[in-house]
């Protein structure tokens, strides 16, 4: 079988009519390229055709007549989704018993992302590898040049041990208990093996992205904004409109969901697409590591930093991308010859509690000075910078251990974004910052807004142990004022005893680094509350309450850029908010206001932590 990078339609076009014939079956799938484990999968392709992962991409234009079969050469009856009009409806699951042959007749639908999948095991969502995208374009066919992107999942558990999980009453703990391994791809494959992107500087990118897995993704772009375009269930598809878009670098993908984006590539080097959560792209899953190695701990032995190449420190759901100049025109890195404000940034570790820590020291000009004790602070300080200033950043390695470290959000040239062996052009490519060593960034902001610095090398340790931070960029001639600006920052504290084994995170959550923080907030003034999430893995729900029950705070800025003015509008103080993301608000508090309570929950509503703020 062969991974599908959804450039080709499947079945045959004929005088308005799509004819295609599919096939369920067992295959062999490396998404690891051709070097990497054979996994024995169930899944689908066309008659005529290896099987693929992901399924066979149907594409058709408005108003097409669709007749499809399939066969199922399968074991367990097959139930498949999504062979229907979309028109907004939800339609019944075809129903293919083993060794037969069914055949369904629609009209395509409205014009839109979709999706289909299929299931033996009775899965209520996309789950395994069974599922492909499903695109109607409007008549006359796509208004721009697109790619299709298609996230599916694996797991070790065989059938049978997922039926039971299906069934069980708490199918998360469920399926938590039995330890699987689990991976997700991009297109069937998983990085390095994923496919190369390339674009021309000023081009304009077009994409779709489905999450046919059972997870939520929040996709993060490194290097710039994109805007959504429409997002859509499977079922129906909806255009953001003109007076709602608004830039942003990371998205939540819940499961079942697709997107449509477009981005403009503005700098030449290498970046990356990928979602955030840390498990998702953390080299600990690597397959072929843990074949090699031949137990969860050598797993994690053979992926930890292995060659210190562009692939050592990640694995699974992330697209390369690289944008080149036009024909004929050199790949120039733009250098700010202006006198740039030097600042030091030192990454350091306490090793005097029972748990070690890491953190960061940062000195330079309008820096407040460092704790007498020298101490780390950890979430680390953070940095204030003015939109238009170029800056320096001396980044100095005093952990013991190489690390890379991202400027997430920030618009800065490729060699400085902080994917080591990766970021930068040609040959000039960004190096790990070794113990001991040091490596300067160098760049110049263009906006305002809350962004954030973290480790991006993805062992699973530096960033619980401490390594992330907030950069607060204000407007020329503004000052950043704690009294009435708040950065709030939701992340994990401390190493999991289980990890990187188990799913669900067992270390606490904290705010600003505690579990119940206090802070001092004026009364009778505006605050400005910076929300940033950088946690491994999770989405939580932030929400402001007094005693008297949820407050109000207007929407200012998503990511960084300011939101458009339909979306500055007052509403209640709570605002789901995923690992990679950062969102603004604006707080009136009135004099004698009352004591406000910050509360961090799961999307289910469990308390994770609570900060309070005292008003006087």
């Amino acid at each position: 079988m062969a991974p599908n990078d959804n450039r080709h339609a499947a079945g045959t076009l004929e005088r308005g009519t799509l004819t295609l014939s599919l096939r369920a079956a067992l295959g062999t799938w490396q998404p690891e390229g051709p070097a990497g484990p054979a996994l024995s999968i169930e899944a689908l392709g066309e008659t005529s055709a290896p099987l693929t992962v992901p399924a066979p991409m149907i594409r058709v234009e408005e108003g097409t007549v669709i007749v499809a079969s399939i066969r199922n050469e399968l074991v367990a009856t097959l139930q498949v989704h999504g062979l229907c009009a979309r028109d907004g409806a939800a339609c019944p699951p075809l129903e293919v018993p083993p060794a037969q042959t069914r055949e369904v007749r629609f009209t395509s639908g409205r014009a839109g992302t979709y999706h289909y999948w299929a299931t033996a095991i009775g899965a209520p969502v996309p789950f395994r590898e069974m599922a492909g995208a499903f695109i109607v374009d409007p008549p006359g066919g796509p208004l721009a040049s697109d790619r299709v992107f298609v996230i599916t999942e694996w797991s070790s558990l065989t059938p049978q041990q997922l039926r039971a999980v299906l069934t069980a009453d708490d199918s998360g703990a469920a399926f938590a208990k039995l330890q699987p391994r689990v991976a997700f791809m991009i297109n069937g494959l998983s990085w390095p093996a994923t496919e190369r992107l390339t674009y021309q500087l000023g081009e304009s990118v077009h994409w779709r992205v489905l999450n046919l897995s059972s997870q939520v993704h929040p996709m993060h772009l490194h290097g710039f904004y994109f805007e959504v375009d429409s997002l859509g269930d499977g079922v129906r598809d909806v255009p953001v409109d003109a007076q709602s878009r608004h830039p942003v670098v990371t998205e939540p993908l819940r499961s079942g969901a697709t997107m449509r984006l477009t981005w403009l590539p503005e700098r030449v080097g290498n970046w990356l697409f990928h979602c955030h959560i840390m498990h998702h792209v953390s080299p600990e899953r690597r397959l072929a590591a843990a074949a090699s190695a031949g137990s969860e701990h050598g797993a994690q032995h053979g992926a930890h930093h292995g060659g210190h190449d562009a692939g050592a420190g990640m694995a699974g759901m992330i697209l390369g991308v690289t944008v080149v100049p036009h024909a004929g025109t050199p790949a120039l890195v733009r250098e700010d010859d202006r006198v740039a404000r030097t600042l030091t940034l030192v990454m350091t570790s306490d090793l005097t509690n029972r748990e070690p820590a890491f953190g960061f020291v940062l000195s330079g000009d309008r820096v407040p000075p460092a704790p007498v004790s020298g101490v780390p602070s950890a979430p680390g300080p953070a940095i204030v910078l003015q939109r238009g200033e170029p800056v320096e950043i001396t980044v100095i390695n005093r952990l013991g251990e190489a690390t890379a470290l991202h400027w997430h959000g920030i618009e800065l040239d490729s060699y400085y974004d902080g994917v080591h062996g990766w970021s930068g052009a040609d040959r000039r490519l960004a190096p790990l910052i070794e113990p001991d060593g040091s490596f300067v960034v160098r760049f110049t902001p263009p906006r305002s807004g809350t962004f954030m610095y973290h480790t991006h090398l993805h062992d699973e340790k530096q960033l619980p142990l401490g390594l992330y931070g907030p950069v607060i960029v204000v407007e020329p001639g503004d000052t950043f004022d704690p009294v009435t600006d708040h950065v709030l920052i939701v992340a994990r504290k401390g190493l999991d005893p289980a990890a990187p084994n188990v799913l669900i995170p067992a270390t606490p959550v904290v705010l600003n680094g505690l579990p119940a923080p206090q802070f001092v907030w004026k009364a009778g003034a505006r605050h400005r509350v910076r929300l940033i999430n950088i946690t491994p893995d999770d989405i939580f729900s932030v929400a402001l309450q007094t005693a008297q029950g949820p407050m109000t705070w207007t929407p200012v800025a998503k990511d960084g850029a300011t939101l458009p003015e339909r979306l500055r509008q007052p509403r209640s103080a709570q605002q789901t908010i995923a690992v990679g993301e950062t969102y603004d608000f604006d707080v009136d508090l009135a004099p004698g206001a009352a004591n406000v309570w910050i509360e961090v929950r799961s999307t289910a509503g469990k308390w994770q932590a609570q900060g309070r703020a005292i008003v006087r």
